[in-house]
């Protein structure tokens, strides 16, 4: 009987040392994880950093003035004898808009142009005697040519105030509202009406200085009605101001809209939109950027090997950051697995496609370093 027990205890150890050698086994296969294979390296997701264009769109509220828009002030004092305003009528160039009394003006001009006769026939009786003989003196004659000349001046200087007693259209356009009735006094600070060229608008409005580059002359700007129904207008930038406002931050533009068919009037609130391009930015995406102590970074994949880099923030985009920095369109970002990542220390690349949600939960947690 102690044969078959001594063979029964070589059985029992035979079967404990294939069980220690199926779990030595086990303990060496390589493990399901997908970066168990080389434990030194940090599994990572690496994407690409690319270049994207940087196109905004600037909206701004504006109030439109006209093309040319004027108070009508009289150039002298005097008696109202008509008036031919009528609000919002069209006048042209040149139409008399008021008459002042003008009766001492016209005896002035009529004065002058008697004084000026005299003159010219005494001139010219000189200048028939010194025909026959030479009677006449030099200095008389020039003398005589001097009183003709100032009497020329008086009378254009009469007529020119004859000419002030009429106020007249400076340019074509529409009158407005006028206090003034026949018979009223005015003098040089009365304000008779206004007078607005409105076939076009102007609109001034306030640009941030990020964009002075961008907004010139001849820019395309979208103009609606600030609080009425939605219709876009078609206009243009016409001038740009020359200074940043310090306080604001803020440079005036100036639009113009076509108002041909006299739709709008100036005084209205306009929203003004334009299309500007800043130019292409690195990108990267937004998880890949980090914050330290010294403000933003990333993790750029250096020949396999993870280097911190600055990154200067330009521009948020959905999922995307546009940034600069010292890095090139083409370098690989860490984009997952960012939490383990140390400078210098190795990198090994998923597949970000092949990532179930339990591994990108350990990347996301930083477990993935071992």
């Amino acid at each position: 009987m102690a044969l078959p027990i001594a063979s029964a205890g070589k059985a029992t150890v035979a079967g404990v040392l294939i069980c220690w050698l199926a779990a030595c086994s086990q303990d060496d296969a390589p493990s399901s994880s997908p970066w168990t294979a080389n434990q030194q390296a940090i599994p990572v997701v690496l994407e690409p950093v690319t270049s994207l264009p940087l196109n905004e769109r600037v909206q701004s509220v504006g109030t439109a003035r006209a093309l040319r828009s004027v108070l009508v002030y009289p150039e002298t004092s005097g008696i109202v004898t008509e008036l031919a305003i009528e609000a919002d009528r069209t006048v042209a160039t040149g139409e008399v808009l008021l008459r002042l009394d003008a009766r001492d003006e016209e005896l002035a001009v009529e004065l002058a142009q008697v004084q000026l006769e005299d003159a010219e026939r005494v001139v010219k009786r000189y200048k028939s005697v010194n025909t026959l003989n030479t009677n006449i003196a030099e200095s008389q004659i020039d003398e005589a040519q001097a009183t003709l000349d100032t009497a020329r001046i008086a009378l254009a200087q009469a007529e020119i105030n004859l000419t002030r007693r009429s106020i007249t259209a400076p340019f074509s356009g529409h009158v407005g509202i006028t206090e003034i009735d026949v018979g009223d006094r005015i003098d040089t600070n009365s304000v008779i009406t206004t007078l607005d060229d409105r076939s076009q608008l102007l609109i001034n409005f306030a640009v941030p200085e990020v964009y002075v580059q961008q907004v010139v002359p001849g820019s395309p700007v979208d103009v609606q009605l600030w609080d009425g129904a939605p219709q876009e207008i078609g206009g243009e930038i016409v001038a740009v101001d020359s200074r940043i406002n310090e306080g604001s931050r803020a440079f005036i533009a100036r639009a113009a809209i076509d108002n041909s068919d006299d739709r709008f009037r100036p005084g209205m609130a306009f929203e003004i939109a334009l299309n500007v391009s800043r130019g292409s930015f690195l990108s990267v995406p937004d998880v890949a950027v980090q914050w330290g102590a010294d403000g933003a970074y990333i993790w750029i994949d250096d020949e396999g090997k993870a280097d911190r880099r600055e990154a200067r923030l330009i521009k948020r985009l959905p999922g995307m950051l546009l940034v600069e920095g010292d890095f090139a369109e083409g370098n690989f970002v860490v984009t997952e697995g960012i939490q383990a990542v140390r400078q210098g220390a190795q990198l090994r690349a998923l597949n970000a496609n092949s990532l179930d949600g339990n591994i990108r939960a350990e990347l996301g947690s930083g477990e993935g370093q071992r």
